[in-house]
């Protein structure tokens, strides 16, 4: 069976996920399965770690292939952030997919990518949401030139 990534998207349409995937797939014959699941609104409360056990295992989020109306794709504009979080068992995997999603996708700067840490697999995804926009807006207002140990340099 062929290794497989799996990733989860907030605020990216399918057509950005497709151009992610197509350039993910250029980059290497020898690439690995990668599978983006575009979060819903009912999985905002389903711990991260679950929600990949159970695509590790192969089974339907949301229990079932059809969605119901509650289960609808948190849409580009619904989220402040454009999110994809990553879980891939090499480094070089998660710096490959943030390569090639930078290289397709409009406004790159403003995405945030995040590996699914152990922390985070005990996290919902809202919680996780939560904390990787509380860090991103961290990083963009900081001002390097307030921290002692960097003014050394």
């Amino acid at each position: 069976m062929k290794e497989k990534i799996i990733c989860f998207s907030l605020g990216l349409s399918e057509d950005d996920r497709e151009k992610g995937k197509t350039s993910f797939y250029g980059s290497g014959s020898a690439a690995p399965v990668l599978e983006i699941i575009a979060l819903t609104g009912d999985l905002m409360n389903t711990k991260t770690g679950d929600a990949l056990k159970s695509m590790i295992a192969g089974a339907k989020l949301n229990g079932g292939e059809k969605k119901q109306s509650s289960e609808k794709e948190l849409i580009p504009g619904e989220s402040q952030y454009r999110i994809i979080m990553i879980n891939a068992s090499e480094r070089g995997q998660v710096l490959q997919i943030v390569r090639n999603f930078k290289a397709v996708l409009p406004d790159p700067q403003n995405i945030i990518f995040a590996v699914i840490t152990d922390a985070a697999r005990t996290w919902t995804f809202a919680e996780y949401i939560e904390h990787l926009a509380a860090e991103h807006e961290y990083m963009k207002n900081r001002k390097p030139g307030d921290n002692p140990d960097l003014k050394k340099l």
